[in-house]
Formats: C-alpha cells, sequence, structure tokens
C-alpha cells in the first residue's frame, strides 16, 4: 500500500483554503492600515486514530508507517498497539498548525475615492491578497514538514519497541478492548467528542477465523480491516460482530480493496463513512445490478435509513480498462446511477445522493487482457456531518 504522495498538502491545501477565502472575504478586512494579523490556524476536528499492528510482520509494520503519514493531521492523536498482547508501541499527539504573521489589509476607501485612490486601493489589495497566497504556502509547507516528521518519529519509536515475551497470541477481541479503553481515556480526559478511528492490519488467514466477540464494547468507533485474507463468510462474521460490539462502522477491506485503506481512515477521521460496495460488481460491459449485490444493498439501506438517516451520500462508480459502448466514463457513471436508482425505490430521498462516475481512473487490482471484474466497482462515501 502506497499513499498518494500529494494526499497530505492537498487535504491541507483544501482546510486552508477556506481560511484564504475567509481573510480575503468581507469580516475580515476592516482597515488597519498599520501593523500586522495572525493567520488563524484551522479549525479542525478531534480526532484519534488507534492502529492494531503485527510488529513481527514487516508487511504490516511498513502499511502502518505508511498509514500514519499519510493520514496526519493537526492535534491528532496516534496510538500503535501490538496485536500479539496489546502492548501500546507508540501513542503521540501531532503537532498543532505552525503560526504565521500577515501584513495587515489595506485601509478601506474613503466615501468619495477619486480614480487615483480606487488604482491605488487595488493595487494594495492585489499585493495584500499576494501576501495571504504566500503565507498560506508557507503554512502548508511548514505543517507538512511538521507532520511528516513526527509521524515518521511516532514508526521510529514502534519499531523499536521489543514485542514482549510469550505475547504471541493474537485476540483481537482482547486487543480492540485494549483500543477503546484508550480513546475512553482521551474524551474523559477533556479532548472532546472524538472522531475515532481503529484499524486493524496484519491479520493472517488464522487469524481471520476468530471473529470478534460482540461484547467489545466499541463505543460508536469506526473499526477498518486491512487486507483481510479470510472467505466471504468470515468477512461478514467480522462484520457482524464488530457491528454489534458497538462500532459506528465496520469496514473490511479484501487484498482487493486495500488500496483504499487511506482515503476510508481519513473520511472516518473526518467524521465521514466509506462503504466498499464489493459485491456490486457488474458483467463486462454492464451496469445492471447482479443478484449478488442485493446483500450489501440491503445493508447500505439499513445505514442510510436508521444509522445516519440524514447524511448526503457520493455513490461512486468504477470500469476496468476494457473499451466499452459510449466510454468507460459513461458506463461507471451509470452503475453508479443504478445503485443510487435501487437506493431512490426503496425510500432513500434522490436529494440525499449523488453519482458519479471515474472510468478506469483507479484500478483495485491488476488488468489482463479479459478486464478486472474486481475494479467493476461502485464506492459509496456516507458523510454524516452534512445533512440531506
Amino acid at each position: 500500500m502506497k499513499p498518494p504522495p500529494a494526499a497530505l498538502p492537498a487535504r491541507l491545501g483544501t482546510v486552508l483554503g477556506a481560511v484564504v477565502l475567509g481573510l480575503s472575504g468581507c469580516g475580515f478586512l476592516p482597515g488597519h492600515p498599520q501593523g500586522t494579523r495572525a493567520l488563524p490556524e484551522p479549525a479542525t476536528s478531534a480526532s484519534v486514530l488507534v492502529i492494531i499492528t503485527n510488529p513481527a510482520s514487516p508487511a504490516a509494520m511498513r502499511a502502518t508507517g505508511a498509514l500514519v503519514i499519510a493520514s496526519a493531521r493537526p492535534r491528532e492523536q496516534v496510538i500503535i498497539l501490538s496485536s500479539l498482547g496489546g502492548t501500546v508501541l507508540a501513542s503521540s499527539r501531532a503537532p498543532g498548525s505552525p503560526g504565521i504573521q500577515l501584513p495587515a489589509p489595506p485601509a478601506p476607501l474613503p466615501s468619495r475615492p477619486t480614480s487615483f485612490q480606487k488604482a491605488r486601493h487595488q493595487q494594495a489589495l492585489q499585493h495584500y491578497q499576494d501576501a495571504v497566497r504566500r503565507a498560506r504556502a508557507v503554512v502548508l509547507a511548514g505543517q507538512h514538514r511538521e507532520l511528516t516528521a513526527w509521524a515518521r518519529s511516532v514508526m521510529a519509536r514502534a519499531a523499536s519497541r521489543p514485542a514482549s515475551p510469550g505475547s504471541q497470541v493474537f485476540s483481537i477481541s482482547g486487543d480492540l478492548g485494549v483500543a477503546v479503553s484508550d480513546i475512553s481515556s482521551l474524551r474523559q480526559a477533556g479532548m472532546g467528542v472524538l472522531n475515532g478511528v481503529i484499524v486493524v492490519e496484519g491479520v493472517s488467514g488464522a487469524m481471520a477465523r476468530s471473529a470478534p466477540a460482540p461484547s467489545t464494547g466499541l463505543q460508536a468507533s469506526a473499526v477498518v480491516v486491512d487486507d483481510f485474507p479470510g472467505t466471504a463468510n468470515e468477512e461478514a462474521a467480522w462484520q457482524a460482530g464488530l457491528v454489534q460490539g458497538g462500532a459506528a462502522r465496520a469496514v473490511i477491506l479484501t487484498p482487493a480493496t486495500g488500496g483504499q485503506l487511506i482515503p476510508v481512515v481519513e473520511q472516518g477521521l473526518d467524521g465521514a463513512v466509506t462503504d466498499t460496495v464489493t459485491s456490486v460488481l457488474f458483467g463486462l460491459g454492464r451496469y445492471q445490478l447482479q443478484a449478488a449485490a442485493l446483500r450489501q444493498l440491503r445493508r447500505l439501506l439499513h445505514l442510510l435509513t436508521v444509522e445516519y438517516p440524514d447524511a448526503t451520500v457520493s455513490i461512486n462508480g468504477y470500469a476496468d480498462s476494457l473499451p466499452a459502448l459510449g466510454g468507460n466514463l459513461l458506463l461507471s457513471q451509470r452503475r453508479g446511477q443504478a445503485v443510487a436508482q435501487w437506493l431512490i425505490a426503496h425510500g432513500v430521498a434522490a436529494g440525499r445522493l449523488q453519482a458519479f462516475g471515474y472510468g478506469d481512473s483507479d484500478p483495485v487490482a491488476p488488468e489482463s487482457s479479459s478486464g478486472q471484474p474486481l475494479n467493476r466497482r461502485v464506492v459509496v462515501v456516507i458523510n454524516p456531518a452534512v445533512s440531506g
């Protein structure tokens, strides 16, 4: 699993872009011809990421490190636990946004400005906006450097922690209990309402047969299992156990969908939910829903009508790389629309749904001369923070 290299700057750019718009719009440009102003720190949701990983597995530790770096955000609490007994390998809180000073905005124009005054004011305003853009670039670069260095130091501590002697027994229920206890402690310590995400890495085939018990008390945390090697029945057992144990959302990523780990975790930290509808696979060049999709569609319907009745939803269709009639972009759009139409027919308001098509732009499995069924899929993103 490789994190997208521009993921962190892009996310920070989105947040800080809103700050720049606020600075250049009404409300932040009263007349102050002298002095400087501090660029306000962007507001971010309190978030905690707990990763249960196998310290004896190089692949699991690499995946853990990539996730910590790619999902790092200001003041995020990261806790890395050993899946071999629940030992804390590392625990740290990310630094906040670096501060920076801006020049004061230009003074307002007089009530009856001359053309010369208007021209000078427009020139001064342009200089100020350029300064804001430069400050934004400084914030982005500085924050990216600090968060990357912090994430690497967290992983260095985790990698240097020796495994406890005799702690070679995997117990997903016990490890989840430790993770939830850590999240509860942070909430009680005054960190506010946390967007808690628990990620399970390095599950082996033998481990997959031990589904979590429903009594773990997951307290509305999102749980993401990466690279799950089990059968469809074992996947269903894990999902059922996690949901019955109180998880706000249980996402089981198989080797075919593991590339979605980073965006799924980021959305969980933001408060959004991703449902990878892996059973909604389509025939070659087709967009009609198959009978095999009904189980996951019904689960998705439950999410949207019971658990998140006011959430908005993005339904993203994809295609493999084989040529399709009308093009893969249109085909993927129709696949997303097919899921949207099924949900509308079963009572979900059309205004809550948006269907998009992305063609063959984001494959989750290698293509072959005969295409790739796993890439003919639909990914649903639920955003509980936005009311429909």
